[in-house]
């Protein structure tokens, strides 16, 4: 069970289709025990007002500038991988990966973090132009404390490095590959086990419900139904209808629009 005083901060962003596969796995293993789940408040980490960038998130939270990531007195540094934090979940819940389904379970997750979904997800102007590295026009600054350019400086190589290839069609195709073989392993999970059944594996739900709902959903948002199956479209539509979703989402699609206003002001977020 989970010590009663350790508090632990998600740093969020409700856009971030990371943050939303990490969030929605901390809804799902509140509902399976609310015994043993991790007290964790959310905080928002607005990218649209580039709080990522600031001296204070790449110094004391993620010097990469992305979110999600988990904080709290009770770890021992910032975890700032999504499937790290999953992990940890997973251990502190196992009820997530029950044992009769833990082999297929990892094999499953694996497939999904074998690749980045920017490549699958981003629009035409995107692939065309890149992603901008804001860190290095950042640096333009001239007011900036030592610490907070040092820390923009090892931001924008991590950019360069994570992102210089990310839309050649070398890596597109390759993307594209290994998410289709993540969605087949997910349909063949979902014909074997689901059995009508709201989650993959049937009555209850597990890790890769959170993970799996949240990718199908964006991929729909973007329009990405051709490396999608029906059945993996209905099983999200089917999951994104539950209470354990709004509860995340509150609604809103996985991607943000000038109609929801801005991110600051959303309540609840």
């Amino acid at each position: 069970m989970a010590a009663e005083n350790d508090v632990y901060t998600l740093q969020y962003f409700p856009f971030s289709l990371y943050s939303l596969m990490v969030r929605f796995a901390l809804v799902l293993g509140k509902r399976l025990n609310p015994e043993n789940a991790p007290k964790v408040e959310i905080k928002l980490v607005n990218l649209h007002r580039e709080e990522n960038y600031s001296e204070q998130y790449l110094t004391l939270v993620n010097s990469r500038g992305q979110v999600p990531a988990l904080t709290s007195p009770a770890l021992p540094a910032p975890m700032t991988e999504s499937y790290d934090i999953s992990k940890w979940l997973c251990e502190k819940q196992p009820e997530l990966v029950p044992e009769q389904h833990r082999e297929e379970i990892q094999t499953i997750m694996d497939k999904l973090y074998s690749f980045h979904a920017k490549a699958l997800t981003a629009g035409p102007e995107e692939k065309k132009h890149g992603i901008p590295n804001q860190a290095a026009e950042l640096l333009e600054k001239k007011d900036l404390t030592e610490g907070h350019r040092r820390a923009l400086e090892i931001k924008s190589v991590f950019h360069d490095l994570c992102h210089d290839d990310m839309f050649t069609p070398e890596n597109i195709q390759d993307v594209e590959d290994k998410a289709r073989s993540y969605i087949e392993a997910l349909d063949r999970a979902l014909s074997e086990h689901s059995q009508g059944k709201l989650w993959v594996f049937g009555e209850r739900p597990t890790i890769v419900d959170a993970h799996a709902t949240a990718m199908i959903l964006r991929l729909i948002d973007v329009n990405r139904q051709d490396v999608l199956t029906e059945r993996v479209q209905e099983y999200a539509r089917g999951v994104s209808a539950s209470e354990e979703w709004d509860e995340v989402t509150h609604g809103r699609t996985t991607l943000w629009n000038v109609s929801l206003g801005h991110v600051a002001d959303l309540n609840p977020l």
